[in-house]
C-alpha cells in the first residue's frame, strides 16, 4: 500500500507535487487501516547522466524525516530534461527497512510499486536484498529490458506473463530508464478502485502521473483505466494503449 508520483520535466523540477506527496503520507487512508498514513519509508530517484541515483530515500515516515527536506533542495537542482519517481511507503510486505524501501533500483531500471502480487519468483541466479515483492517486479523488468531494449514492450511483457498469472492486490506501477517513464494500472478489488488510482497531468512543461495528489493541478487530470499502460517521453509526448 503506498502513494507515488512520476513526472518527466523540461524545466525546474515542480517541488509543490513532492509537498503534496509529504502531505498524502500524512494524512492518506489505507484500505482496511484504523489509522492513516503512508509511513513505512520513502524514497526519491531521479537520473544523473543517464544512471539513476536515489535523492534520498530513507525507512523512516515522510512526515517527519529531516532528510526528506534535504532531498527536496537537491531536487530543485536536478538538470533537465529528466526523470523523477518518489515513493511514500505503508508496508504490505516486508518490514520498514532500507532494503524494501521504494523505488528499486536494478540495472538502470527503476521501479515504484502500490500493491502486491504473490508468489512471485525472481530471475535465475538474482538474489534479492529484502523482502518485497516489488523488487522482485524491478528485478523482473530490469532482465526482461534486457531481452527487448524497449521499456514498454518489457514492462507489457512481465505484467502479461508474471502479473497477471498471479494473485494480486493491484499492481500499480511507476518504471524508468532515464528515456521514458511508464504507468501502469490494475486492481482486483473493485471496491478499491479509488485508492489504487494513477492519474495523468499534462502541463507546459512537465508531465505527471501521480496518486491522490493532484489538488494543485489547474490543467485537466485524467485516471487511467484499469488496465491501461501509459508512457510519456523525455519530449513530454504520451502514449496510452490498453494491455488487456
Amino acid at each position: 500500500m503506498c502513494r507515488m508520483v512520476g513526472v518527466v520535466f523540461r524545466g525546474d523540477f515542480p517541488t509543490g507535487t513532492l509537498r503534496d506527496l509529504q502531505h498524502v503520507s500524512e494524512i492518506g487512508r489505507v484500505p482496511d487501516e484504523d489509522e492513516p498514513g503512508h509511513n513505512d519509508g520513502w524514497g526519491i530517484v531521479s537520473f544523473m547522466a543517464g544512471s539513476p541515483r536515489y535523492v534520498g530515500r530513507s525507512p523512516r515516515p515522510m512526515r517527519m524525516d529531516p532528510s526528506f527536506d534535504s532531498a527536496l533542495a537537491d531536487v530543485s537542482r536536478l538538470s533537465h530534461p529528466n526523470i523523477l519517481i518518489a515513493h511514500a511507503r505503508a508496508a504490505s510486505r516486508g518490514s520498514a527497512k532500507m532494503e524494501n524501501t521504494h523505488p528499486f533500483i536494478v540495472d538502470g531500471i527503476v521501479l515504484g510499486h502500490n500493491g502486491t502480487v504473490y508468489d512471485l519468483l525472481p530471475p535465475k541466479d538474482a538474489s534479492p536484498k529484502g523482502e518485497s515483492d516489488s523488487e522482485v517486479l524491478a528485478m523482473l523488468v530490469a532482465e526482461r529490458f534486457e531481452e527487448k531494449r524497449d521499456l514498454r514492450s518489457a514492462l507489457r511483457s512481465v505484467i502479461v506473463e508474471d502479473i497477471f498469472p498471479r494473485k494480486f492486490s493491484a499492481a500499480i506501477l511507476l518504471v524508468s530508464d532515464g528515456r521514458k517513464l511508464c504507468g501502469y494500472r490494475d486492481f482486483t478489488d473493485e471496491s478499491k478502485g479509488d485508492y489504487y488510482d494513477l492519474r495523468i497531468a499534462s502541463c507546459s512543461d512537465h508531465v505527471a502521473l501521480i496518486q491522490e495528489t493532484y489538488a494543485g493541478y489547474s490543467v485537466e487530470v485524467s485516471q487511467l483505466r484499469k488496465g491501461e499502460l501509459a508512457t510519456v517521453s523525455l519530449d513530454l509526448s504520451i502514449e496510452r494503449e490498453m494491455v488487456h
